[in-house]
């Protein structure tokens, strides 16, 4: 058989051949069900056509970047719990946190003994191929909606050659990730550092070999903690205020950018709202 015609026999047999867009559709070409993070401000700035409520949707790559210990983790661990009161499931990965220390501060906030996140028992790869096996595997077991990957710098491609550079590496982890949230039908949530700004905000340049990661996402959020200083003779010392600000720094859906200003309750993340 020639390779033309066995090229035709394989996509005849498998399906795989083109259409009009319409029979490529699973909805008639209407909006995914949006799955809604519990932070109205954000949900709204991901609300299109005539849907009631906005969301994250699957297949989507959701980016969490901050300076380090202004809350990423905690801001994602707070989706989780949203998530979980609308029982949405969810698969976390932690490479940075004991598993003890990351389930204790989920019981902080009021998570049950029997609350919908999962986790592998030992993150014993950051291998993107072996991601997606347990993403596959938790998906069969649980029906896992949403997965969180604390953080990128322990992560790296199903393939990377020694004379890769770091920003490639990069580009291809967010690229694979990206693969397996639409293969997978999931959402992904991946936490990645920022480089040291000093007096200004953060942006999405500032994310660590960033062109690759916030090209590949389709929302970014910065999470940025205000701290006090007090300085003695002897040392300085920053104080959290257990006060911050969550903004949407790109946002593929709808465009809007909206911030908002949190108080930190119990390692729980509640609105600021203003007299």
């Amino acid at each position: 058989m020639e390779n033309k015609q066995l090229n035709s026999f394989i996509k005849a047999k498998t399906g795989n051949f083109v259409v009009p867009i319409k029979e490529a559709c699973e909805r008639d070409g209407e909006y995914t069900e949006a799955y809604p993070t519990g932070y109205s401000i954000f949900d709204d700035a991901m609300k299109v056509g005539d849907q009631v409520k906005g969301g994250v949707r699957d297949g989507d790559l959701v980016v969490i970047t901050g300076l380090s210990g202004h809350g990423k983790s905690t801001y994602a661990q707070n989706l989780t719990v949203n998530f979980g009161k609308e029982a949405f499931f969810s698969l976390w990965f932690s490479y940075e946190v004991l598993m003890d220390n990351l389930y204790a501060k989920f019981k902080e906030m009021g998570v049950e003994s029997d609350c919908l996140i999962y986790t592998p028992k030992k993150n014993v790869s950051g291998v993107t191929k072996w991601i997606k096996e347990k993403i596959e595997e938790a998906q069969d077991k649980y029906s896992v909606k949403m997965v969180f990957i604390d953080h990128l710098d322990f992560l790296s491609p199903s393939d990377v050659r020694s004379s890769d550079q770091q920003r490639i590496v990069l580009k291809n982890i967010c690229k694979e990730l990206k693969e397996i949230a639409i293969d997978s039908k999931v959402i992904i949530f991946l936490m990645a550092h920022v480089k040291k700004v000093q007096g200004r905000e953060v942006e999405m340049q500032d994310l660590s070999e960033s062109s690759g990661i916030y090209q590949l996402a389709d929302f970014v959020f910065s999470v940025s903690r205000t701290f006090d200083i007090e300085v003695t003779k002897e040392k300085k010392v920053l104080y959290s205020q257990n006060k911050g600000v969550i903004k949407i720094l790109k946002n593929r859906l709808t465009g809007e950018q909206p911030c908002m200003s949190f108080v930190l309750k119990n390692n729980i993340i509640e609105p600021e709202l203003f007299n």
